[in-house]
Formats: structure tokens, sequence, C-alpha cells
């Protein structure tokens, strides 16, 4: 999951945890970034070397990352739910 968490620290002690807002343009950017990252995979080379467990992986990371803007009306909420990456992406 992602968020715009900003933790503040005074030597070893924490004075402020927050989560900053997100906008519709930060989500939009950050799954741009992950689509390209992925689309790769889709190359037919490159999709046959996948596993199905990797497929799957890799098809439900990509439609959360559509849902995300249907299933929640707050970015800052989109962003927080936006899934993690697998390593291997």
């Amino acid at each position: 999951m992602f968020e715009n968490r900003v933790i503040i620290l005074d030597g070893e002690d924490e004075v402020s945890n927050t989560v900053e807002s997100s906008s519709w343009a930060d989500v939009r950017k950050l799954r741009e970034i992950y689509f390209k990252k992925t689309d790769l995979w889709y190359l037919k080379d490159r999709w046959d070397s996948l596993t199905s467990i990797q497929k799957g992986e890799l098809n439900a990371f990509r439609q959360t990352m559509r849902d995300l803007p249907q299933e929640h009306s707050d970015a800052t909420q989109a962003m927080s739910a936006f899934p993690s990456p697998e390593s291997w992406f």
C-alpha cells in the first residue's frame, strides 16, 4: 500500500505521524508508472515465460489499479489502497 505518510522524529522519539492528502493527479501518475512497468509482461515472449500464478498476480494488480477511481471517492483513500506490486514486476 502507498500513502503520503510524513513521520517527524526528534532523535528516536516520534513527534508527528500524519498522512498527507493526495490528489487524483498523484494517483494517476503512480498508476501510469506501474502500467508502463507491467505492460512489458504482456509481450508474447515474456507472457509465455510467466507461471499461471504470476499471470494471475499481474492481472489482479492491474485490475486493482484500474478500479481505484471507481472504488474510492477520495484520492487519499485511493492512494492508501494502492496495491503493492509483486517483487518480480
